[in-house]
């Protein structure tokens, strides 16, 4: 038999012994006023208060959780009451707000409470129609379209027992698609510049609370330049791949974006055709990149050696023994060791159109 009231929190329970016995008189009389019972009766009482409240009990002060026993004398008889008291202490929910952002699948907040009841009550400030159909829940999903604030009222029941309520304001997400430019396609040892360029959306414009942007890292660098447009310098030694990241975001979303340059530091670029009397490429020699140690051999389409030279700034000029070369296709071979094979050698063969 639950016995006992619940005040508001700001006032204290109390139960004196003469209050007990102006509310069990009549049933501890089974047969009536002029009847006595046969044994003792046990009458159990429910009871909870707030944290922080007192509980009086037959002029016992109770503050904790616990089985408390209290006797109620008969006026007259052989019998006693023996009151019961089971008294819970309920914590104060304490409403604190998690938003939780979604920026991809279900775009919105997720709004967690780490309250401890079990009543809960959702409202905001503009109205919310999705909140209608998400009440009584520890958590909703929102995405508002404008600048929204959401409060939570949270108590052990619909009735005030021990509530507490806390509100926070999210703004609407904004979502950042990110893309980026890289010039040139890669980087070498006599072109170390290289140009990042943001084609994002959402990073130049202005939105609640804040303005979009992004950051660039180089090799998983943070680097001071932030601009939409910049130009980097790498270091000659770079890994063989540079990885350039974008993270581009709005005030709410973030999206990354990575690309990678090659890095060649070795090269050998050999000419296909030369012109000896001509006004530009008049001179066979190779563009290397990277190369320590070189030499090249030329022959003409009877295997006749023609050209010889250690230096590979070194040109043929089309002559043999001081006499011009007739047109036609030349052979070259050359060996060489670079900056990664520097006690070893590598070699490379290929053909030359001399034209006059």
């Amino acid at each position: 038999m639950l016995l006992g009231h619940m005040n508001d929190r700001d006032h204290t329970h109390h139960c004196s012994a003469l209050c007990w016995l102006a509310v069990f008189i009549m049933l501890l009389a089974p047969g009536g006023y002029g009847q006595r019972p046969c044994r003792d009766t046990l009458v159990y009482v429910y009871d909870s208060i707030c944290e922080g409240d007192t509980y009086l009990f037959n002029d016992r002060e109770l503050t904790y959780t616990g089985l408390f026993f209290d006797t109620l004398p008969r006026v007259a008889g052989e019998c006693d009451s023996i009151i019961i008291l089971r008294l819970t202490v309920l914590m104060i929910p304490e409403v604190h707000f998690y938003p939780y952002r979604r920026c991809e699948g279900n775009v919105g907040y997720d709004l967690y409470s780490s309250g401890i009841g079990t009543y809960y009550r959702w409202w905001s400030s503009p109205p919310d129609s999705t909140l209608l159909d998400q009440q009584n829940r520890s958590w909703v999903h929102v995405n508002p379209q404008v600048p929204t604030t959401y409060y939570l009222y949270n108590d052990y029941r619909e009735s005030p027992q021990c509530p507490d309520s806390g509100s926070v304001q999210i703004n609407p997400i904004v979502l950042c698609v990110g893309a980026m430019r890289l010039t040139p396609d890669e980087i070498t040892l006599d072109h170390l510049d290289f140009t990042v360029e943001d084609f994002s959306v959402g990073t130049r414009e202005y939105h609640y609370g804040g303005w979009g942007g992004r950051h660039w890292y180089i090799n998983g660098v943070h680097q001071d330049e932030n601009g939409e447009k910049a130009t980097f310098h790498a270091e000659p030694w770079w890994p063989d791949t540079v990885e350039v990241m974008m993270q581009a975001f709005t005030p709410t979303c973030i999206d990354t974006v990575i690309k990678r340059l090659p890095f060649k530091k070795i090269s050998l670029y050999f000419p296909n055709i030369f012109t000896p009397e001509g006004d530009g490429n008049s001179l066979f020699a190779p563009v290397l990149t990277g190369v320590i140690e070189f030499e090249m051999w030329i022959y003409n389409r009877y295997g006749t050696l023609i050209f010889h030279s250690f230096d590979a700034n070194t040109p043929w000029d089309g002559t043999y023994d001081g006499r011009p070369c007739p047109s036609g296709s030349y052979v070259y071979r050359c060996r060489y060791s670079d900056i990664y094979t520097p006690d070893g050698f590598q070699s490379l063969e290929g053909c030359v159109t001399l034209l006059r």
